[in-house]
């Protein structure tokens, strides 16, 4: 049996049987950016130092909104991550990452276990933050983690997002002659990927659904899938359910497909889903991609809250990616 070191923090984090932590996070407009660092000072858990990313949006409408609700955030994590051990990085939303998120940015205490919460990160930067630290020879126990929010507003979440390219870090380095299989995450935005999917003639088209589905969300999932399918559908095109902060069954399926055949991946679902499709990534030797439409302008409403369970305790995944130095995927 294959081991699958995920579940909530409260379970998974005592298992692992690490005292001291260095933390990656960052200062958002959502609620849940603190969620992590209220749970950990609740519990009595040391956070030893820490790396806090505050980004900056291109100017808009919205980021008027948002910025002032980040500053208050990020006044509350730095409350809660005091001394000369805790960093700030402060970043534009579309900066190069190369220079920016090194191993050694990430990790300027060169802390042997951390904690990299990808709850209020963008995409293009938790991504690429994560294969840095699976990388680093000096990082021997790695958990990234999930704050899971109360509820997403009805409306749009983000604007004007850039055309679809690869991730930074996550490009093709060798291509077969054969056209790849594309596999989608399915959320609630298609930013800008529907001509992607109709005029690249995809021969196997699949699609990722988050599971188990819940009103409105299913809703909107099945309202982005009409979106997103290609007029000229696939004679292979399936739907595979999957349950939504289960990163390692989307790293197993996706890495199962990319066997025999080329893989372009597009994480517009969940991010344990874009999380799973990275661990894939990692695996396929150069022969998969991940593409991504980068908004450029996020609405300060995106999220409300942290879900809870049936206890009231806050609904925070987290999932060992490393452990003794060796990747556990």
């Amino acid at each position: 049996m294959t081991l699958k070191p995920w579940g909530t923090i409260g379970w998974l984090l005592p298992r692992i049987g690490v005292e001291h932590w260095h933390l990656v996070t960052s200062s958002s407009f959502e609620d849940r950016c603190h969620g992590l660092t209220e749970w950990m000072l609740a519990q009595n858990r040391p956070i030893d130092s820490s790396v806090l990313l505050r980004i900056t949006n291109p100017p808009s409408e919205f980021w008027e909104k948002a910025a002032p609700i980040v500053e208050q955030n990020f006044g509350v994590m730095q409350r809660h991550l005091t001394g000369p051990r805790h960093h700030v990085i402060n970043a534009q939303l579309l900066s190069q990452l190369g220079a920016l998120c090194t191993a050694d940015s990430l990790n300027p205490e060169q802390s042997e276990s951390v904690i990299l919460d990808i709850s209020t990160l963008p995409k293009r930067f938790f991504l690429f933050a994560f294969k840095q630290l699976v990388n680093s020879a000096k990082v021997r126990n790695l958990v990234v983690i999930y704050s899971r929010a109360h509820e997403y507003p009805e409306s749009a979440l983000c604007e004007n997002a850039l055309p679809p390219a690869a991730l930074q870090g996550f490009g093709r380095i060798e291509a077969s002659i054969e056209k790849p299989r594309m596999i989608v995450g399915v959320g609630y935005v298609a930013l800008s990927v529907e001509e992607l999917l109709d005029t690249a003639k995809y021969s196997t088209l699949d699609f990722i659904f988050p599971f188990p589905p819940a009103s409105p969300a299913f809703r909107r999932n099945w309202d982005l899938l009409s979106m997103l399918m290609p007029n000229d559908i696939p004679r292979e095109t399936e739907i595979h359910r999957i349950h939504g902060m289960d990163a390692f069954a989307v790293f197993e399926r996706t890495l199962a497909w990319g066997q025999d055949r080329d893989l372009d991946l597009l994480p517009l679902g969940p991010k344990p889903h874009a999380l799973g499709m990275a661990m894939a990534y990692m695996r396929l030797d150069g022969r998969a991609e991940l593409i991504y439409s980068q908004p450029q302008a996020y609405h300060y409403n995106y999220s409300r809250g942290i879900s809870k369970d049936e206890n009231g305790h806050p609904q925070i995944f987290a999932y060992c990616l490393k452990r003794n130095g060796t990747p556990l995927f």
